[in-house]
C-alpha cells in the first residue's frame, strides 16, 4: 500500500457520515413542518364539520334563519343555556321557543363536550348573519368562523395574538377565517 493512500478510506467514511447527517437533519425538518400542516388541517376541518352542521341545524330547526344572528364566541362555552332544548328522556325540544332552540343549537354545536373545538381550536369567533333580514327568496346567511391557530400540540394557550408554548416561549399566532354561506 502507498504511503500516500493511507487515511483516504477514513476521509471517504467521514464524507459519507456528513453527507448522511445533513440528509437525516432535512428530514427531520420535514417532519416538522408535515405535522405542523396536520395541525392546521385539523384545524380547519373541525370548523368546516362546526359550520356544516350549525348551517344543518338552522334548516331542518324550524326555527327563523334570523334567530340564529349574531356574534359568538369562546366565552359562551362554560355556561349551559338556561333552556335545554334537546330530545332526550329528561328533556323534550318541544317545550323550547325557537329562540331557546337557536340559543342551544349554537352552544351545542361549538361547546358540547365532543363538539371538537376544545382540543382542535384554541380560541374562537363566530359570527351569523344574513342578507334581507333572513326573509324571502335568495336569502342567503353566512357563518364566518376566525380562530387563532394552533401550531403545535405542545401549545399551552393562545390570547393576544401570541401562542404560548409549554417550555414558556411564544409566537405570533396565525388568524385563520372560515366562511360558509348557504340559502336557509
Amino acid at each position: 500500500m502507498n504511503r500516500f493512500q493511507r487515511g483516504v478510506g477514513m476521509i471517504e467514511v467521514l464524507v459519507a457520515l456528513v453527507i448522511f447527517a445533513i440528509g437525516v437533519v432535512g428530514m427531520a425538518g420535514l417532519q416538522l413542518r408535515t405535522l405542523s400542516m396536520s395541525i392546521d388541517s385539523t384545524q380547519r376541518s373541525v370548523a368546516i364539520a362546526k359550520a356544516q352542521d350549525l348551517a344543518d341545524r338552522i334548516r331542518s330547526s324550524g326555527a327563523a334563519p334570523s334567530e340564529y344572528v349574531g356574534t359568538y364566541d369562546s366565552t359562551l362555552c362554560p355556561t349551559l343555556p338556561a333552556n335545554v332544548c334537546a330530545d332526550t328522556e329528561s328533556v323534550d325540544a318541544a317545550n323550547c321557543n325557537s329562540q331557546q332552540m337557536a340559543t342551544f343549537d349554537v352552544w351545542e354545536v361549538f361547546c358540547a363536550s365532543r363538539s371538537g373545538l376544545d382540543s382542535n381550536v384554541v380560541q374562537w369567533t363566530t359570527d351569523i348573519s344574513c342578507s334581507s333580514g333572513c326573509a324571502g327568496t335568495g336569502a342567503q346567511m353566512t357563518i364566518a368562523t376566525t380562530w387563532e391557530s394552533r401550531t403545535a400540540d405542545t401549545d399551552a394557550s393562545v390570547a393576544d395574538n401570541t401562542v404560548t408554548n409549554a417550555d414558556g416561549s411564544s409566537q405570533s399566532a396565525v388568524i385563520d377565517r372560515l366562511t360558509l354561506s348557504f340559502i336557509p
